[in-house]
């Protein structure tokens, strides 16, 4: 059974670089469908929805702690194997902390309270959850996806702790890259955006910040751009901001750590299951009750409980 943990939205809330995408859904959810054409960032206008750093304080408290969710499971209070019936209970309770009828017309906490209910889409979808445990490193199957060479790199990624704000990118590819107003930094708004406009600007990019990217790759990048405090990028030029950071070690490694934990779960169950007459594969059903994913023919995976 699943534990539960604290949802990081049972506290007063506040979320810092707004900027800053969680987890770019649309990136993964295209390896459902295949042939679905490619999804901008932006959900209005020129800037797209996220919600940065989630840094979570007790309103009483006297130094404030904080806490940063590290996926979908732990935004609600969950780990990897819980139910759904346990995820729509979490979902709720988080729903009735955060809700804008309950509190307030904060534009904080209608964003966050937004990206609560897409957390609930993924993991109350069993092909959607299925998707964000193989990238993510919950799947025994899982392939690090920096090291599978087997999917195209097909989406435009701006490392913004390498971009120093010099706007070639921009100028280049107007329809793909775009300046963000808080930090001076480039960044992809248009990730599917014309292929060869991205190469130019790849080509000519003074500091090499620009990457071509899977979709499962920028996934894991984008949520790990948001862990990391930024400053604005005249202050890095000056020797004033963070060390050098590579966010593509950085993501590696906490998928590697996840996958890890995956695995040991695995080896444990076997251990305890030696010497029984059970037939089952240890592999089998690894977080609870077992599921028969099938390829419809369509692009699409259907779930058999």
């Amino acid at each position: 059974m699943a534990q539960l943990l604290s949802p990081v939205c049972m506290e007063a809330l506040k979320i810092h670089n707004p900027s800053l995408n969680l987890c770019s859904r649309s990136s993964w959810r295209m390896l459902v469908k295949g042939a679905s054409p490619c999804t901008f960032l932006t959900h209005s206008g020129s800037k797209r929805r996220g919600f940065g750093k989630v840094r979570v304080t007790a309103e009483d408290s006297v130094s404030p702690s904080e806490t940063i969710a590290d996926d979908y499971y732990e935004v609600l209070g969950l780990l990897p194997d819980a139910t759904p019936e346990q995820i729509k209970k979490a979902y709720y309770n988080c729903m009735k902390s955060c809700h804008p009828d309950l509190s307030g017309n904060d534009p904080e906490t209608t964003n966050f309270c937004m990206f609560i209910n897409e957390v609930y889409t993924v993991l109350s979808d069993p092909v959607q959850r299925m998707i964000y445990d193989e990238i993510h490193g919950y799947s025994l199957t899982s392939i690090n996806p920096f090291l599978d060479d087997s999917s195209p790199r097909d989406h435009a990624f701006v490392d913004e702790f390498s971009c120093i704000g010099c706007k070639n990118c921009a100028n280049v590819a107007p329809g793909v890259f775009a300046i963000e107003e808080d930090f001076g930094r480039a960044r992809a708004y248009n990730q599917c955006g014309d292929p060869e406009l991205v190469q130019q600007a790849i080509d000519s990019c003074p500091v090499s910040c620009i990457h071509w990217t899977s979709s499962a790759q920028l996934s894991l990048l984008e949520d790990e751009m948001r862990r990391v405090e930024r400053v604005n990028v005249a202050l890095m030029v000056s020797g004033m901001g963070t060390a050098s950071i590579d966010v593509f070690r950085m993501a590696s490694s906490r998928w590697e750590k996840r996958q890890s934990k995956v695995l040991a779960k695995a080896k444990l169950r076997m251990m305890r299951e030696e010497g029984s007459d059970k037939k089952n594969s240890y592999w089998d059903n690894l977080w609870g009750k077992q599921k028969d994913y099938q390829s419809s023919g369509t692009g699409d995976v259907k779930v058999h409980k």
